[in-house]
């Protein structure tokens, strides 16, 4: 059996490392549990879709700064609940399979 990983980086600096993830709408989810969070800094930034408010980070290499390059919905509705404590990333952060 051949197990595969997804490698989540950002500017050369790999900040997770999953089996497994949650896609929603197109965009895959990973579990906090599987991102380095120190690499993450909660900002102020928020948003609102139907699935609830969304929080976003700030990704933080050395002194890189992606501003609001991950997210998380906070408070999810009925329809969240799936993905409660995972992070989803932007399109131009690397997701690739190693």
């Amino acid at each position: 059996m051949v197990r595969v990983y997804w490698t989540i980086k950002w500017n050369g600096k790999k900040i997770g490392k999953s089996k497994d993830f949650v896609c929603i709408d197109g965009l895959k989810y990973f579990s906090k549990d599987d991102i380095d969070m120190q690499y993450l800094k909660e900002n102020d930034h928020q948003t609102e879709d139907d699935k609830g408010p969304i929080k976003y980070y700030d990704i933080v290499i050395n002194d890189e700064v992606y501003k609001n390059g991950a997210w998380y919905y906070a408070e999810y509705q009925t329809r969240a609940r799936d993905f409660k404590n995972y992070v989803g990333f932007a399109e131009d952060v690397d997701l690739s399979i190693v």
